[in-house]
């Protein structure tokens, strides 16, 4: 049965957890065993969630047949309620996290405490509160990697990377799902991996088409031809400090930024050439 609940985490086909399950809830029928029925049943339900299977009946029902006798069971069942990714458009849904929340403080589990910060963190952004979000998912950052909790760091360094590429941070969104990556594949997260090395070959597009145009925006602006030509040809990635203009161009900041720099540069340029 353990082997199930983690095959079910790391995508293994349906087909051969269900033979798994079966196996096991024959078993844990035929000793009577209420605690082992109810694991049994509990990952069914979280092989179903995987599959598309929206309804949250399964979970209510273990919370009202487990409450106050199977404390194990009420934290399984609130964790998975808890969590809003699963319940897309469910919004009265949302109330699960406070409670898991509350739950998971006056059981002192810190791990859980943290995913329930994670959890709150995907409500305030589904009610724009990207403020609120951001630091709610720093907080669960730190706490999961004091705890090395792999997935967990990863699943928030994914979201906060959606942010800032939402914010046109093409750069920070692009460091923080790189870091993720190794962390799902640490967790056997295979598509997860594949998902981010998705968004990284998209993002790498965009900045592409992104430097393009900001080269042209500093040609138009007059900065010195020889500054820009040297950075088109430099492959490296360290830039030096002639090259500041194009690198805060590539940071996406606003173009009257851009501007005042190229204006600087222009000057230097000019007064270099007049005392030689």
């Amino acid at each position: 049965m353990n082997i199930a609940e983690i095959e079910v985490f790391m995508g293994v086909s349906k087909d051969l957890i269900q033979e798994k399950l079966n196996a096991s809830q024959a078993i844990a029928k035929g000793v009577q065993n209420k605690m082992y029925i109810t694991a049994c049943d509990l990952i069914q339900a979280d092989l179903n969630l995987r599959e598309g299977d929206m309804s949250s009946l399964s979970f209510c029902k273990c919370l009202q047949m487990r409450w106050g006798d199977y404390s194990e069971a009420v934290t399984y069942c609130l964790e998975r309620l808890g969590d809003n990714s699963h319940w897309e458009g469910s919004h009265h849904l949302s109330s699960w996290t406070t409670v898991f929340l509350a739950h998971a403080s006056k059981g002192k589990q810190r791990p859980e405490i943290h995913k329930a910060l994670q959890y709150l963190g995907d409500v305030f952004l589904k009610e724009n509160d990207e403020a609120t979000a951001i630091s709610l998912f720093t907080v669960a950052l730190e706490g999961f990697t004091q705890m090395d909790i792999h997935r967990s760091r990863a699943e928030c360094m994914i979201r906060l990377g959606d942010m800032s590429k939402k914010n046109s941070d093409l750069f920070k969104a692009s460091e923080l799902w790189e870091a993720a990556r190794p962390l799902f594949e640490r967790s056997s997260q295979v598509k997860r991996v594949q998902d981010i090395d998705e968004r990284l070959g998209r993002i790498g597009e965009e900045m592409k088409e992104q430097h393009g145009i900001n080269l042209t925006q500093l040609i138009e602006l007059n900065v010195p031809m020889g500054k820009v030509g040297m950075v088109v040809d430099n492959s490296s990635d360290k830039l030096e400090i002639e090259d500041i203009v194009v690198y805060w161009s590539l940071r996406s900041r606003p173009v009257w930024l851009v501007y005042v720099r190229a204006f600087l540069k222009s000057i230097i340029h000019i007064s270099g050439k007049n005392q030689n």
